[in-house]
């Protein structure tokens, strides 16, 4: 029995959009800098993060931190979340915690 209807097949990839923005410029020193913890919500992310916090104030008289969990490991963090945490800090680290 042959039928005439059509199937519609989609295909779900995208195009990879990429922004070239240069290298951030780095500090000569963290001594006195404000570093930002930004954690991608994976198990391990913020212990990974204390934990390099902890090594790095052990080197430099670092002025604090911010610490903030992006919540969603897989899809970027939202802007509103970059540019808060941009206005409190002078440096940012970012971990993966698999």
């Amino acid at each position: 029995m042959a039928t005439n209807s059509k199937l519609r097949v989609l295909d779900p990839t995208g195009q990879p959009t990429i922004v070239q923005q240069g290298m951030a410029r780095r500090p000569d020193t963290l001594d006195g800098a404000v570093v930002g913890l930004l954690a991608n919500h994976k198990l391990n992310s913020e212990p990974l993060l204390e934990a390099i916090y902890d090594v790095l104030s052990e080197r430099f008289e670092l002025g604090g931190r911010v610490a903030v969990n992006k919540g969603d490991a897989s899809r970027p963090a939202a802007p509103e979340v970059l540019d808060g945490i941009a206005k409190e800090v002078d440096v940012i680290i970012t971990a993966n915690g698999d």
